[in-house]
């Protein structure tokens, strides 16, 4: 497929107590109907540990029974085109019928979020991509997520030490040749240079290349600031290691922290709570 085309998605979820508006994400359902294309994917059963946390009280057995009874709808629902030829307009009508039937509100432990709209190269892949996102939350273990849930860490101590007042989240620093953002940045008017910036920096990675890879990219922003005499006065990098404790891990992260300490930018880890107060409260 080179045409990105229409699908209709919708995100199954578990309400076993729909008196409580409570409910849990297990499945996505994707019709594509200029393909004729219909499918449905579900939680892996074996990792139902999200939903007995959520609801201990209900036995295992009747959450399987009903995530069961609809794979078997699906089953029967399935349309999997061969061949990528486009349908006649009223055999997308139909479909997108079908689509809208079977995820019409109705009362059921088991119902279905609002119909929402996505271009997709191809729907198989799109699924699987929906799948991961909204059920299995892949993006929670991405570096990038990781390092805002830091970011929400250091706001908290910044806010507890009446200290948030004093910073802009996620401003600009530097100049209109180069520039990069920071977390959070302290000016005043009179200065052209920020007084105070600080980073968080998520390095437990599984790749230890990844790990030299980004943190070099943020030495390497840091040493262009400074060139240009843009870079904050004062620098803090919160950082995050490895939860792996082997060698390479433990080799890669230590060379890192003796990268930042020779480029003469204090780190501390983000655990070191009453550090990231000192900093804040620092008088430039």
């Amino acid at each position: 497929m080179t045409k990105r085309l229409a699908c209709h998605y919708s995100v199954v979820r578990f309400c076993p107590y729909p008196e409580t508006d409570e409910f849990v994400n297990v499945g996505i359902v994707l019709a594509c109907p200029a393909l004729g294309y219909l499918d449905g994917l579900r939680a892996n059963l074996r990792r139902s540990s999200r939903v007995n946390g959520f609801f201990p009280e209900l036995k295992p057995e009747i959450y399987k029974a009903v995530v069961y009874a609809w794979d078997n709808l699906i089953t029967q629902q399935r349309r999997l085109p061969k061949g990528g030829q486009m349908l006649a307009d009223f055999d997308q009508k139909q479909l997108r019928d079908g689509f809208l039937a079977l995820t019409r509100p109705r009362e059921s432990i088991l119902y279905y979020s609002e119909p929402r709209v996505i271009l997709s190269d191809e729907p198989k892949t799109t699924l699987k991509d929906l799948l991961a996102s909204y059920v299995e939350r892949r993006f929670a273990h991405m570096p990038e997520y990781q390092e805002k849930v830091m970011c929400d860490r250091v706001e908290q101590v910044l806010n507890e030490a009446n200290a948030l007042a004093r910073y802009i989240k996620n401003d600009q620093v530097g100049d209109d040749v180069f520039h990069v953002k920071f977390p959070f940045v302290r000016r005043t008017e009179a200065a052209a240079r920020p007084r105070q910036a600080i980073k968080a920096l998520h390095l437990d990675r599984e790749d230890t290349t990844d790990l030299f890879h980004h943190a070099d990219r943020w030495l390497s922003n840091v040493r262009r600031l400074r060139l240009a005499h843009t870079d904050p006065e004062a620098l803090l990098f919160v950082l995050q290691g490895p939860n792996n404790r082997s060698s390479t891990h433990t080799v890669a992260f230590d060379q890192v922290r003796h990268d930042l300490d020779h480029a003469d930018i204090p780190h501390v880890s983000v655990d070191e709570e009453s550090s990231i107060r000192n900093f804040a409260a620092q008088s430039i």
